[in-house]
Order: C-alpha cells, then sequence, then structure tokens
C-alpha cells in the first residue's frame, strides 16, 4: 500500500505532509510525495544573480534552466520538511520524493495504477503553482479516481475514531465503501451514516431506516454503524452545521462517476463543505 502525497511547498499555507506521514505511519505504508511542476505556469524570467550555473544578473533564464532551478528547490525544500519531521516520528518510513514535470493529472493517474491500494492525499488549499484553484482540485481528483484525502492545511492528524458517511445508503454502495476503507479497520471507528431529509419526509426515512438497520450494519461488520437522519430544507447548511457541532474525525463520501449532473452536483456540495467546515474529507472512488 503506498500514501501518496501530492506536494504543497509552494503555497502560502501550512503543509499537511506532516499529517500524510502520521496517516502512513499508522497505516504502516510507503510514502510518495509528488511534486509536479506544470510548464505552463513558467516562463523566461530575469535572473536576479550569479549562481553555481553561472547566469549573470540580467540575463533570460532558458525554460530548462528555469526547470532545473525549479527541481532543485523542490527536492532542497523536501529535504528540509522531511528531515524536521521524520525525527518526530521515529518511526522507519519509507519515504521517495518524485519531483517531475508536467500535468498533475497524468503523473498521479500513472503512480496510481502501479498499486490499485493507494490513497491520495491533497491540501483543501490551493497553493497557487500545482492547482491554481479549489475547483482544479476537485476536478483532479475526480478525474483520477483514486480514495483521496482533501486535508485542511497544518491539519494535527487523530487516529480516525468517528466518521461520518455522506451518501445514499443502499446496501450495494455500503459494500463497495466498506471493500474501499479496509485500511481503516486497525483504527476501529464507528461510521455514522448521515442521512438529510426534508421535514416532512422525516418519519417516513426514520421507518425505513428501521427495517434496513439489520442490513446495513451487517454490510458494513467489522466496523461498527449508526445511521443518523437529520431534518432540514437546506442540505448543505443543515450538513454543515451539524458537522461543526460535532467534530468528527472524518467526512467520507462517494465519488459518483456515472451520471454527469449528479457529480456536478456533487463536487458543488464538496467544495461548500470543505470551506465551511476544518475537517479531512475522504472521497471514495
Amino acid at each position: 500500500m503506498k500514501t501518496i502525497i501530492i506536494s504543497d511547498i509552494k503555497g502560502k499555507v501550512d503543509s499537511i505532509i506532516p499529517y500524510g506521514l502520521n496517516l502512513a505511519k499508522c497505516l504502516e505504508s510507503e510514502v510518495v510525495i509528488v511534486h509536479i511542476i506544470d510548464t505552463r505556469t513558467l516562463q523566461g524570467v530575469q535572473s536576479s544573480y550569479s549562481d553555481s550555473q553561472t547566469i549573470a544578473p540580467g540575463n533570460k533564464l532558458s525554460h530548462q534552466k528555469i526547470i532545473e532551478r525549479e527541481k532543485k528547490h523542490a527536492e532542497m525544500k523536501l529535504d528540509k520538511i522531511l528531515s524536521k519531521e521524520a525525527s518526530k516520528l521515529n518511526y522507519p518510513l519509507k519515504i521517495k520524493t518524485i519531483v517531475e514535470e508536467g500535468s498533475t493529472t497524468v503523473n498521479i493517474r500513472n503512480l496510481v495504477k502501479t498499486d490499485k491500494e493507494c490513497i491520495l492525499l491533497v491540501n483543501s488549499v490551493s497553493d497557487g503553482f500545482i492547482f491554481q484553484s479549489k475547483q482544479e482540485i476537485m476536478d483532479t481528483i475526480y478525474n483520477i479516481g483514486a480514495v483521496s484525502f482533501l486535508v485542511p492545511p497544518g491539519q494535527d492528524f487523530e487516529e480516525f475514531k468517528n466518521i461520518y458517511l455522506i451518501s445514499d445508503l443502499a446496501p450495494d454502495k455500503l459494500s463497495k465503501i466498506k471493500k474501499e476503507i479496509s485500511f481503516f479497520k486497525r483504527f476501529k471507528p464507528t461510521i455514522y451514516g448521515l442521512n438529510i431529509v426534508k421535514p416532512k419526509n422525516y418519519e417516513k426515512r426514520k421507518l425505513k431506516s428501521e427495517i434496513l438497520e439489520g442490513i446495513i450494519k451487517d454490510r458494513f461488520t467489522p466496523f461498527k454503524f449508526e445511521e443518523k437522519i437529520l431534518a432540514g430544507n437546506k442540505y448543505t447548511e443543515v450538513l454543515s452545521d451539524y458537522i461543526k457541532k460535532n467534530n468528527p474525525d472524518l467526512i467520507m463520501t462517494l465519488l459518483n462517476k456515472k451520471s454527469l449532473f449528479k457529480r456536478f452536483l456533487q463536487k458543488k456540495r464538496n467544495e461548500i463543505l470543505i470551506n465551511n467546515t476544518n475537517v479531512p474529507v475522504l472521497l471514495v472512488k
């Protein structure tokens, strides 16, 4: 199993790399940190100093020199972060860093293909370098299709004891989710299925929940599962308020890849959720 972390060292917010390393320690997985240099964002710039490459001040750096400089700076910064964090972990974590130019989606997708059980970690705030916006982050995750964590900047890692699942609780979907999150077993979490309904439909949904309770719990074994029915007319507002009040360790939702409309709606809801809460979000393929 691999824990793939998309580098955020160029951003203005705190890095999620320490979070990813601590998660990998708990999962006993190897770590791959990927720093992608998108050549479309780089242009020839004036050199204001003379460095080991003997480029005189005032000369415009060539495209290749810019790439080499970016790679060198990224490698140095990653080494500095990893040296600091490795001493805190006190654990022989296997870490590999990759600094490449090209498309983030293509590079990460190629990595994911080599290990079907990998998980991907991305900072929920764009860095203006690898990702230009939150929309681009969401699009990349959906296009890659891997099990992905969206982590708020500077988030301290806590073992997952209380997880909120936001999904249609159909038995076939629950089986799929259970398979994708098998790595959570070591945390022994309680998974709470959140179901938001209109007030007029509350009693009907409650009755259906009682009928399906045994089937759902059986499908989720060995995880402990409970359903929470929330009534309200504004879906995202009800959901955000409940999450803020109860502060779970993780929010989990399914990537909808079949319906374009549902996929668009889900991405918008996830963006609102990420903006309004400070909890890591797990997107399950």
